[in-house]
């Protein structure tokens, strides 16, 4: 199952392009976040082109819209201001966050405490499920290094799966479960593009490349994760995303767009 998260910035012209994003990626489930175009043309658009998508309510977040494939069985869950909750066949809870900006306001504390609710929220449902595959993706509005990623109080997502799949750590007499995050395999200039968000700045601190659109998993899905397939993205056959200096075009999105993949098990195949 090949997933795509875009934040959109609010581009109401935006459907055309999702739709190619879409129909040559072969996305299954659409994550997007700051999305303002009519839901319902992009829908048109995708049938028109031979894909059957439908809207999954996210009632209670406004700040996401998703769409999935109509053959696979998607129940919302717990929806709030910053993320919606929902588990795809029996087992596999999808978390779709967009977190609050650091760029344009410094709110570290509070979008603390909103990923300290996140985890509980995701613990909880595990719990009552009686299952870790889970998968957290959206805009984070942090890069993969930064405290609230890495910190056992909140996203705990470790760069290096030999690590993470000792699940979880015990911290002060607590356990804390871990994410494996391999958008760190982004970082550094081996290969362009070079992040998902681009700012330049007269700040004392400024990497210029910022990673604040990933998507993390617990251990449990990493068998599953398909390395070649989680990508930035820099356009469709039709239209480049980047403008002339190979940064995000602003004229369509200040983001990239990511795409992954967790292949389907028995589960989720014959629900």
């Amino acid at each position: 199952m090949k997933y795509l998260f875009w934040n959109t910035h609010k581009n109401i012209d935006i459907n055309p392009i999702l739709r190619d994003l879409i129909t040559e990626n072969c996305i299954s489930i659409v994550v997007l976040a700051e999305y303002t175009a009519d839901i319902n043309d992009l829908i048109r658009l995708l049938y028109d082109s031979g894909v059957i998508m439908e809207h999954i309510p996210t009632v209670g977040c406004d700040r996401i819209h998703i769409l999935g494939r109509i053959d696979f069985h998607i129940e919302p869950q717990l929806q709030t201001d910053y993320a919606s909750i929902q588990v795809i066949g029996r087992d596999t809870i999808l978390c779709c966050v967009h977190l609050n900006s650091q760029i344009y306001s410094d709110h570290v504390s509070r979008r603390e405490i909103v990923i300290e609710q996140i985890i509980n929220d995701i613990l909880k449902l595990e719990n009552g499920l009686n299952t870790t595959n889970t998968i957290i993706v959206g805009d984070f509005n942090i890069n993969p290094y930064d405290n609230s990623c890495v910190n056992a109080r909140y996203f705990h997502g470790i760069p290096i799966y030999e690590d993470a799949m000792r699940e979880s750590r015990n911290i002060a007499g607590k356990e804390f479960r871990m994410f494996y995050n391999p958008m760190w395999n982004f970082l550094g200039d081996f290969k362009e593009p070079y992040g998902t968000y681009y700012r330049s700045a007269a700040d004392t601190f400024n990497p210029y490349w910022h990673i604040y659109d990933q998507v993390i998993i617990r251990p449990s899905l990493r068998s599953r994760f398909v390395d070649g397939n989680l990508k930035i993205i820099t356009g469709s056959a039709n239209v480049s995303l980047l403008d002339k200096n190979k940064h995000p075009n602003h004229s369509i999105s200040d983001h990239l767009p990511i795409t992954f993949e967790i292949k389907e098990d028995y589960h989720e195949q014959n629900t």
